[in-house]
């Protein structure tokens, strides 16, 4: 089975593949950024499996994720991430990913997912470190959260969002902070992509 692993962590790619390749069953293919694993995709596959890190040079919030998978066609795609909370693992899920997969999960469960995730039999799902299958529905926004996020992806700055909504920037910003935890995202480019998942 060939895996293509995109990951900027030398340590982590290295052990991963040779646990992966040490029985013979499988053959990783390394890229550090998402326009080398692109590229590999390009000349060499599309790959059994990619699995892709969440926090890798080139994924601009979702936006690399939706690259590969559309590279990859048919093929499986999964997210592998330290911090990716449920409502960015379900936007994931929504963009393509078979699964969101935490990188502290035992590495016995990471293999039985990819090979269950290349038979095809893997339910998308997100797994925390323990393992366990979390929910994937888009988190609830309030209504206040739902006009903040609106007024991002209309471009809107914060003093143009407080005079917008009648409101201070300072609850603006604290808007934005709860509405970045809810989503589970860092920034305004994040939360525009996954905003996709809202009927705004």
């Amino acid at each position: 089975m060939r895996i293509l692993f995109a990951d900027d962590h030398d340590l982590l790619r290295d052990a991963l593949k040779a646990y992966l390749e040490a029985e013979g069953e499988f053959t990783v293919r390394l890229a550090s950024t998402v326009g080398e694993g692109l590229a590999a995709i390009t000349s060499e596959g599309p790959f059994d499996l990619v699995l892709l890190d969440f926090q890798i040079p080139g994924m601009d919030g979702l936006l690399g994720l939706r690259q590969v998978v559309a590279a990859q066609g048919a093929s499986p795609v999964m997210l592998l991430t330290g911090v990716a909370t449920e409502g960015t693992a379900a936007a994931a899920l929504r963009f393509g990913a078979v699964a969101v997969l935490s990188k502290t999960m035992p590495i016995e469960k990471l293999k039985g997912a990819i090979i269950s995730a290349i038979k095809g039999t893997l339910a998308p799902a997100y797994r925390g470190a323990s393992g366990q299958v979390a929910s994937s529905e888009v988190p609830t926004l309030t209504p206040r959260q739902e006009q903040v996020l609106r007024c991002i992806c209309a471009g809107l700055s914060n003093k143009q969002i407080a005079r917008e909504l009648e409101l201070t920037e300072a609850t603006v910003k604290m808007h934005l902070k709860m509405l970045y935890v809810k989503l589970g995202v860092n920034s305004r480019t994040q939360a525009i992509l996954v905003s996709k998942n809202f009927n705004l």
